[in-house]
């Protein structure tokens, strides 16, 4: 029961926040949340970059260590 009245309340405290920011994003326009959201964007993705590229070059090189320590050393045998 108490979970319940505390869940309600969060809804009401939750739906005016919703219709404050309605309010404010029709009286502020769409063009500033859009602009914060492509400043965010470009941040957010170039750290995901970074960090997918890191974790690549730290697993990829891994397997290749051994299937070239394998194959790879064998083709540069056969090559040379």
């Amino acid at each position: 029961e108490s979970m319940k009245t505390i869940s309600e309340e969060q809804l009401q405290a939750f739906i005016l926040k919703a219709r404050e920011k309605k309010s404010l994003s029709q009286a502020t326009d769409v063009p500033d949340p859009l602009s914060q959201l492509v400043v965010d964007e470009p941040t957010s993705k170039g750290s995901k970059r970074k960090i997918s590229e890191e974790t690549a070059r730290i697993s990829i090189p891994i397997p290749k260590k051994g299937d070239d320590g394998t194959a790879g050393g064998d083709s540069i045998e056969a090559l040379a």
